[in-house]
């Protein structure tokens, strides 16, 4: 929401300083003969300074902290430039002074960058009456009803713009919300890829070390075995493991692993080829991950009445994991792109990859399959 709310600083800033350019002469020319000569300097750094300051802070990413500042000042300042000119003005005129009228709703615009709602209103309130007040001082013969009723349309107009913007901000701190509430989910996701890669190599390495030893402990394969197992758990102390290609029956065991921390009774179907390569640690990740979220949303989705299963196939040419389920279905052409699961956890996790590949395939009331695939050429294309 920073980025959001400096952009709209910077909006707001440039209001004003368009704001300058057009009110600033107007202002210079209502004043002469009404107050003393020095007030449209003074009038005029009260009234445009603190937005014009906003927008020089908006702009250089080292001053964004004195947006605060600035967006408080330009209420104060608006204020001020009206209470100011109600003091001084002494000379009358058959003419309105409706210069403040003009602008000083962009205060409240200010205001709420930074502020609740309702201070924002207040400050947009008062700056207008304030404004209507400087329209009909020691004017003769005013129509003091129309000033008001042109402080009521700017206040109601502008009311709507304040709710739109906040309304803005509120979104974009849902966002960002959620976009947190995804980091901490992907985070627990990676923890649980990496309790699976644990698990597998005690069971690959250590417990089979262990079955082997307790039925033959004379076999002339066993201490091969037990030293295989003692440098892959070097290399697990060591954290190398996380840089070392899996070979392809580990990469099924922390998949099948993944996926029975979601589902322990997921039916799973594995074919691996007696030729299946070995795979980077990070492609074997990334499809834990996004298959583990394609389960889960076929468990959140699907139906009550679903069955979902699971396809795992390693073969020289390609990798890939396939979820599918007969349940409910949806059209994947109306998922919007910030369906997070759909396209963080699936789409981009297995995108990311040099040669990874994601197809989403379902038709209302017809299932859904979700199919991930990586091929070991490309990485060879890639070196």
């Amino acid at each position: 929401m920073d980025r959001l709310r400096v952009a709209l600083a910077r909006l707001t800033g440039a209001g004003y300083v368009v704001y300058t350019i057009i009110v600033l002469p107007q202002m210079i020319s209502e004043a002469a003969g009404r107050v003393p000569a020095w007030y449209p300097v003074v009038g005029g750094l009260l009234a445009f300074g603190p937005g014009v300051a906003l927008f020089a802070v908006s702009v250089v990413r080292r001053w964004h902290a004195a947006i605060a500042a600035a967006a408080i000042s330009c209420a104060v300042g608006a204020l001020g430039a009206a209470v100011l000119w109600l003091l001084v003005c002494e000379s009358g005129s058959d003419t309105s002074p409706i210069w403040i009228l003009d602008f000083v709703g962009l205060a409240g615009l200010a205001v709420v960058l930074v502020r609740p709602v309702l201070e924002a209103v207040a400050v947009l309130v008062v700056g207008k009456l304030a404004g209507a007040a400087v329209a009909v001082w020691n004017v003769d013969g005013v129509d003091a009803w129309a000033a008001v009723e042109e402080a009521l349309f700017g206040i109601v107009f502008t009311s709507l713009c304040i709710l739109l913007v906040r309304r803005v901000l509120q979104v974009g701190a849902d966002l960002d919300e959620s976009r947190a509430d995804t980091e901490r989910a992907v985070a627990r996701n990676v923890a649980n890829i990496e309790l699976a890669r644990v698990d597998a190599l005690i069971h690959d390495h250590v417990l089979s070390t262990f079955v082997a030893v307790a039925a033959d402990r004379d076999d002339a394969r066993v201490p091969a075995q037990a030293s295989e197992a003692l440098v892959a758990l070097d290399r697990l102390a060591a954290d190398d493991l996380a840089e070392a290609d899996v070979p392809g029956p580990e990469l099924v065991a922390r998949l099948r692993a993944v996926i029975g921390g979601i589902s322990s009774d997921l039916p799973v179907t594995v074919e691996v080829a007696a030729d299946a390569p070995s795979c980077p640690a990070e492609v074997v990740a990334a499809l834990a991950e996004a298959a583990a979220e394609a389960v889960r949303n076929s468990a959140a989705h699907a139906g009550p009445d679903a069955e979902t299963a699971v396809y795992i196939g390693v073969r020289a040419d390609l990798v890939q994991v396939v979820v599918t389920d007969d349940g409910v279905g949806f059209d994947p052409e109306a998922v919007g792109d910030d369906r997070l699961g759909l396209a963080l956890s699936i789409r981009h996790r297995v995108g990311a990859l040099v040669g990874g590949e994601t197809a989403v395939m379902s038709t209302p009331g017809r299932g859904s399959t979700v199919r991930l695939w990586w091929t070991p050429e490309s990485r060879e294309d890639h070196a």
